[in-house]
């Protein structure tokens, strides 16, 4: 019975189809230079009849569409009630697509796990899920971050090809795109392992990838991806992110990262910003807890170049109170460092480390002096920030870390670690 059902329905959809072929066949002929104005008559009729027949009602008013538009049209009221978050103020947005790049051991990964462990001690998202397809085993022991997954269990879920495939993963990651991922924090490292053979300098490739971590975040995840950068260019010497322009267009924040390693400091400038205050960011990281503690950022990406023409400048202003622009600028040249980069260590420790100050006397000349001289260090010390929002969570809460008793901890550096108040919603203060 159900198979002559299925027969005449299958012989009115071909019976219908042909006669839209037709119609369309019509529509060509019309065009055709070989036909007269009868022809057009009777051509006309026919397609008139075939329309008829197959229920067409031509073109459609916007007015008839206002019920389809009004499924899909904006939600003002959602919008209207839609909070803008941080997870990490002015760094990472919540429920954003973030991408950070650098070169290879520059520490992405490293960065990356401190964070999924800031995250969850301050209880700003309730699981992590990690994906990596970039360290081998033996990194992440002696990383340990195995001991990491130990203390949070299952609230960080690290996907390693140790334990999953890349196409175990991806059953995981398509679970995802059907689940709810109101704070989720979703770390992909790196972003080339997840696209499945395609070339990351093909805007098509990497769309398809895009695509998918874009749909993560409409699931309500907070997205970041670890990406690699291209050797610098000679004239610039500035890292530029890898292949396809699509990178960065389909995210919405981006940071390049790079490790100066004279100061110890992670450094992350932004160059894409779609959403939030974003701001270019510094870190030491804190192997004993995995977690980071935010830096000055321009002492932080000071070269060992940098210090030594900052400590001279210091010297010359101490010895040459009210000395002019120039006068460093001929003094510190004199010693074979070069005008630019002098010019640069110049105007970057203005209203820091020295100011500038108008002498109406000599036709308003700026001369310099220092600023809190008992306080200038010429070590190269980095300034700590602070924050309102201590962690008043217990020990334990710092994975990598052994505990001798209930409430201590056997690294001496904890103690010091809650003295700095840590990294959320930070304010810069200005020294």
């Amino acid at each position: 019975m159900n198979n002559e059902i299925i027969a005449k329905i299958e012989a009115k959809v071909k019976q219908k189809e042909a006669q839209r072929a037709r119609l369309k066949q019509l529509e060509m002929l019309k065009l055709s230079n070989f036909i007269d104005d009868n022809d057009l008559i009777e051509i006309e009729k026919e397609i008139q009849f075939l329309k008829s027949i197959l229920n067409f009602k031509g073109e459609k008013t916007l007015d008839q569409l206002d019920k389809l538009f009004d499924n899909f049209d904006l939600n003002v009221g959602k919008i209207e009630n839609t909070k803008f978050t941080y997870l990490f103020k002015n760094f990472i947005v919540k429920n954003e697509l973030t991408m950070t790049a650098s070169p290879p051991a520059t520490g992405k990964s490293l960065i990356s796990v401190a964070l999924c462990n800031i995250f969850l001690i301050e209880e700003t998202i309730k699981q992590v899920i990690y994906f990596d397809g970039d360290n081998g085993a033996a990194t992440i022991k002696e990383r340990n971050i195995h001991k990491l997954k130990q203390h949070w269990g299952s609230k960080f879920r690290y996907f390693h090809e140790s334990s999953a495939s890349k196409a175990q993963m991806w059953q995981i990651i398509k679970q995802l795109q059907k689940t709810d991922l109101t704070d989720v924090f979703i770390v992909f490292d790196s972003i080339k392992n997840f696209m499945n053979g395609g070339d990351r300098d093909k805007n098509k490739d990497v769309s398809k990838i895009m695509e998918v971590l874009q749909s993560l975040r409409a699931r309500g995840a907070t997205v970041l991806f670890l990406h690699h950068t291209n050797k610098p260019n000679k004239d610039l010497q500035e890292l530029v992110y890898a292949g396809s322009s699509a990178f960065q267009e389909d995210t919405g924040n981006a940071y390049i990262l790079s490790k100066n390693e004279f100061k110890g400091t992670f450094i992350f400038k932004n160059f894409k910003a779609r959403t939030g205050n974003l701001k270019d960011v510094a870190f030491r990281y804190v192997a004993d807890s995995h977690t980071l503690i935010q830096v000055d950022f321009q002492e932080a990406s000071e070269t060992e170049e940098d210090q030594q023409i900052k400590n001279e400048i210091i010297e010359f202003i101490t010895n040459n109170p009210k000395c002019t622009y120039s006068l460093i600028l001929q003094h510190v040249t004199s010693m074979g460092y070069g005008k630019d980069k002098v010019n640069k260590v110049i105007q970057a420790g203005k209203s820091k480390h020295w100011q500038a100050i108008k002498n109406k006397a000599k036709q308003n000349r700026d001369e310099y002096i220092l600023i809190e001289i008992e306080n200038i260090s010429k070590k190269g010390e980095i300034t700590d920030f602070v924050s309102d929002n201590k962690i008043t969570s217990d020990n334990s809460y710092f994975g990598g870390i052994e505990e001798k008793k209930e409430s201590q901890i056997e690294s001496d550096n904890y103690c010091d670690l809650l003295k700095v108040e840590q990294n959320m919603n930070i304010d810069i203060p200005t020294l």
